[in-house]
């Protein structure tokens, strides 16, 4: 047993899963000073998360204090990516929680250490994770090519509500209302559908085996990218912990050229709709569809009376300008809840010429929405 009382371990049985749900309630719950959407609320997207994921079982690396308990853990969940044109299993880091007392110790060193070991001899050949601000600006500093913030591009839809939440005094909002005049023709306008196109959407139920010939049409557009098969996609969008995902596909008269998935959400007090995630294929076609695809997505937000888009997007992507022609804007932190900071670690040499302009990265790969 070291100095401090924690030990090293791994989750095994049922009681280790009720801590683990336990620590999470407190930590992300609605009783949190921090409450989240993290979605390891119930044994059901427990085993959703751990047991049902295409690219196999996650493991979960925890501390122990000395009666056996789990009093920190950090998920270690298997991904499959493309990357440079070949397939590999990767994985990410997601969901690290440490109780109280675990803190101000060096159980948050124990943990990393019994993570990085994990990713060893599973030979893992590279792992990626939002990471925290403060990691961010260590990881920045040792090498800016393997760390950046994805941009989280928002669009206003009902000026009154956000003025509601976001400010607090009287003079604040008597002076957001002189403005409106100016502010609702430059954030608020409504998108006008393509009038002469070919390009249909559809909202659907279920992800089916079209999905993954679009895939294959479209999986080596970028350099780096989680694969978004059929597979993944039915586990990734799950309606675990009461959540209902919409699927939008657009499609010519004889194929797939985009989807995009999009939910209703309730963030920070702000009725939200969420694009999380949005692929199109590579070609003025895949763009027409891109956009087609989005002023759908908000005519449905609209009619669910949400305030706000949100959608998370790495620049330089077509799917970043169809999102910036139809509105959408990195407005930092006005309404972010949080900035997204990503980085990614690479285990095998002929991975590591990769860098921050290769990735594509959504809301899809954020492990709580």
């Amino acid at each position: 047993m070291s100095s401090d009382g924690l030990i090293a371990d791994f989750a095994h049985d049922d009681r280790d899963i009720d801590r683990i749900l336990i620590l999470n309630e407190s930590e992300y719950g609605r009783a949190s000073p921090n409450p989240s959407t993290d979605v390891v609320s119930t044994r059901a997207s427990f085993t959703w998360r751990r047991d049902q994921n295409p690219a196999g079982q996650a493991i979960i690396p925890v501390i122990r204090n000395h009666f056996g308990d789990v009093v920190g853990f950090f998920w270690l969940i298997p991904m499959r990516i493309r990357a440079q044109e070949k397939n590999y299993v990767a994985a990410t880091g997601a969901n690290l929680v440490i109780a109280p007392e675990g803190r101000r110790t060096f159980g948050y060193t124990k943990l990393m250490r019994n993570f990085t070991n994990a990713l060893r001899d599973t030979k893992t050949v590279l792992h990626f994770s939002f990471v925290s601000e403060e990691n961010y600006k260590r990881l920045r500093a040792e090498n800016s090519n393997r760390t950046f913030t994805v941009p989280l591009l928002l669009k206003p839809l009902e000026y009154g509500t956000l003025v509601k939440c976001h400010l607090k005094t009287e003079w604040q909002r008597f002076l957001a209302n002189k403005a409106r005049w100016i502010l609702e023709p430059l954030f608020f306008r409504r998108p006008s559908l393509l009038g002469d196109t070919d390009v249909s959407v559809q909202m659907l139920d279920q992800f089916d085996e079209s999905f993954d010939d679009f895939w294959n049409r479209v999986q080596d557009k970028y350099r780096a990218i989680v694969i978004r098969d059929q597979a993944f996609l039915k586990w990734r969008f799950t309606a675990v912990s009461a959540r209902r995902y919409h699927i939008l596909v657009a499609r010519s008269p004889d194929k797939m050229l985009g989807y995009s998935v999009i939910r209703c959400a309730n963030v920070r007090g702000i009725p939200t709709g969420l694009i999380l995630d949005l692929l199109l294929l590579d070609s003025n076609q895949g763009e027409e569809a891109g956009v087609c695809l989005t002023a759908h997505a908000e005519a449905f937000f609209r009619s669910q009376k949400m305030s706000l888009i949100a959608a998370l997007m790495v620049p330089g992507s077509a799917e970043y300008r169809v999102l910036r022609l139809l509105g959408c804007r990195n407005l930092g932190s006005v309404f972010s809840p949080r900035p997204f900071r990503f980085a990614f670690f690479v285990h095998r040499e002929d991975l590591k010429s990769l860098s921050v302009k290769d990735w594509f990265v959504t809301l899809a790969d954020f492990e709580s929405l």
